[in-house]
């Protein structure tokens, strides 16, 4: 994966709009000359236009990540050519702009890679990136879990059965479904949530299944226990939370700060800072959201582990006005975890509570 780049170290400069049925590309080099051109989506193409056009040059590919994945710059990087695959928020646009198509985009693209102004996203490789899928895939029926449960409470909202439950926010428990299929309403009513709780018991026996193949998964790749054997020595954070860091980030071995992790979950602050004058806010909110939620929620069991924690975050909390002060506190409790999870990953340790 190539991180920061030097744009005096390459001759030409390609930028690709990467689509299910074309590549429109458009080419550059230090001068004047820039080519556009559209071809079938098929990387050897790409590969043999350039080499061609351009044999003996250092050329850099880059293309916004989006539904087509890696392919192609897994085929570059294994013909040698580096390419980045940059995040679409990367790429500014004039607030005027109207007129939007690949060959526009690929300009685009290609005058900031000229410019030195594109940093690649990281990309998750060989067992890493299988990982990510698994983890994606859990969380996908989660998500299915959480909106079924979610359906039927609007159903009961909006046929005014939630009167027969003291509690609809309790725990779904094999009592409290069997319970949820005696309420006394119609045909069509009862059909419908018989279909949802369908819907929740699928979701919910799918999630277990792909929890089990993580597991799986892990103990197969010794590499990748070792690092959640790490991670979960650190209070607060489980197994789940542990594979999610893993599939996210990738290969541990790739993280270059201390700061990268905070950046990469968007618990770093805004800044609004000139001369003197420090402005900071709230947090970027950038990053991988799902992590950054489960990040949180580590934080809350941390504290409640470790005193070293503990105090930092009632620390903090005495700072603010009561109405943010818990959030403020466990915000600053979370960015503190990604320190901690940095260091066990860098220096290949488990953490020692003190």
């Amino acid at each position: 994966m190539l991180g920061n780049y030097l744009p005096g170290d390459y001759d030409i400069f390609a930028g690709v709009d990467v689509g299910k049925k074309s590549f429109s590309f458009t080419v550059r080099d230090h001068n004047v000359m820039s080519k556009t051109k559209t071809i079938p989506s098929e990387p050897e193409q790409l590969y043999n236009y350039t080499m061609k056009r351009f044999p003996g040059q250092k050329v850099l590919f880059a293309y916004e990540a989006g539904p087509t994945g890696y392919h192609l710059h897994d085929y570059l990087s294994a013909k040698k050519q580096h390419c980045l695959v940059v995040s679409p928020l990367s790429i500014p646009k004039a607030p005027n702009q109207r007129v939007k198509n690949n060959r526009i985009d690929s300009r685009k693209i290609v005058e900031e890679l000229k410019a030195g102004k594109l940093k690649s996203i990281r990309i998750p490789q060989d067992s890493y990136r299988e990982l990510r899928h698994l983890v994606n895939l859990r969380e996908n029926y989660v998500h299915n879990r959480k909106a079924a449960k979610q359906r039927i409470k609007s159903l009961l909202l909006h046929t005014n059965l939630w009167k027969c439950f003291k509690d609809t926010e309790q725990n779904w428990s094999g009592n409290y479904i069997r319970e949820l299929k005696k309420l006394p309403c119609s045909n069509a009513v009862h059909q419908r949530l018989d279909m949802l709780l369908m819907d929740l018991d699928y979701a919910r026996k799918q999630t277990l299944s792909i929890l089990n193949q993580l597991r799986t998964f892990v103990k197969i790749h010794k590499g990748i226990q070792q690092n959640i054997h790490y991670l979960v020595s650190i209070p607060g954070i489980g197994f789940i939370t542990a594979v999610t860091i893993l599939g996210r980030i990738g290969d541990p071995g790739n993280l270059r700060n201390v700061r990268e992790l905070a950046a990469f979950v968007g618990l770093v602050p805004t800044e609004n800072s000139t001369g003197e004058d420090v402005d900071r806010g709230s947090i970027t909110h950038l990053g991988d959201r799902r992590l950054r939620s489960l990040l949180i929620e580590a934080a809350w069991a941390a504290i409640r582990k470790d005193a070293e924690l503990s105090q930092f975050y009632y620390r903090i909390k005495s700072r603010h006005h009561i109405k943010i002060a818990a959030r403020k506190a466990i915000v600053a409790v979370a960015r503190k975890l990604t320190q901690r999870i940095y260091c066990v990953l860098k220096e290949q340790r488990e953490y020692i509570v003190r």
